[in-house]
């Protein structure tokens, strides 16, 4: 008998593949296109977004009189996007929604069982919510602005997409109204709680900022361009004269808080229990 036939056949094996970051963002992308509570707050936010803006332009048409004058871009696009603010809130909620509903159900043990690498599930649900939203929010950003450009261009506005603001405006409120739902994920993993989180999140932008003004001349001067909500108002300036940070730098440092705050998420996650 040759050695070939003594020979046991070589056993096939199975290569298992682990959790990676595509397979946690597309599971994470998935729950916030199926729960319904998100569902909602994403439309109400795309909403605001679209519909504010127009009508306030409609507005200046309709009674200029009563209205502030669009005499310069910045102005116009800042009619444009009135509803950003608003949709940034509500994408906020849905950000500390979209970490803060796993806690209550204990899915988040399910999640971790299954993706044990906590910094995997942190950063998968910050892809997976950028993923989704951006591309909403830059749409419907470019949306109100090119309907207010035809609406205000009855009373001679400036805006235009020949200006290379107009575009800046679009692509800066889209990474601001993003930047807050990255940062309602931080909350609600650090807090687990989406009553609390939630009321982080408004202190973060509105609190925050009128607390620091309290302070002596010279430390609110040096404080205040740096906290979040000025960054963000800051970096959709379309002109790099007014006040505060120019809006490359205040993106720098809006991406910066971003970072910090999935951070020190991750850090909290790894430390805490399910």
């Amino acid at each position: 008998m040759s050695d070939s036939m003594l020979t046991p056949a070589p056993t096939p094996t199975r290569h298992i593949q682990g959790p990676s970051i595509g397979r946690v963002t597309r599971s994470e992308t998935v729950k916030l296109r199926t729960i319904r509570s998100h569902i909602v707050l994403l439309t109400t936010a795309a909403l605001f977004l679209l519909v504010l803006g127009p009508v306030q332009a409609l507005g200046q048409v309709i009674a200029p009189q009563g209205a502030q004058p669009i005499t310069d871009l910045g102005a116009a696009t800042s009619v444009a996007l009135n509803g950003g603010v608003t949709a940034a809130l509500l994408l906020g909620v849905l950000g500390v929604l979209s970490v803060t509903s796993e806690f209550p159900t204990a899915l988040v043990r399910t999640t971790f069982w299954a993706v044990p690498r906590r910094g995997l599930v942190v950063r998968g649900k910050a892809v997976a919510f950028s993923g989704l939203v951006l591309p909403l929010v830059l749409v419907g950003a470019a949306v109100a602005l090119e309907v207010s450009r035809v609406i205000l261009g009855r009373i001679g506005s400036p805006l235009t997409w020949a200006e290379p603001g107009t575009w800046w405006a679009a692509v800066a409120m889209s990474l601001y109204a993003v930047g807050w739902g990255l940062l309602g994920q931080a909350l609600g993993w650090i807090l687990r709680s989406a009553v609390g989180a939630a009321f982080a999140l408004l202190g973060l932008m509105f609190v925050l900022p009128m607390l620091v003004s309290l302070l002596p001349g010279p430390a609110a001067d040096a404080v205040l361009p740096l906290l979040a909500s000025e960054v963000g108002s800051a970096m959709m300036r379309v002109d790099q004269t007014g006040p505060g940070l120019a809006p490359p730098v205040a993106a720098l440092v809006w991406v910066g808080w971003i970072a910090a705050g999935l951070a020190l998420a991750t850090v909290t996650v790894r430390r805490q229990d399910a």
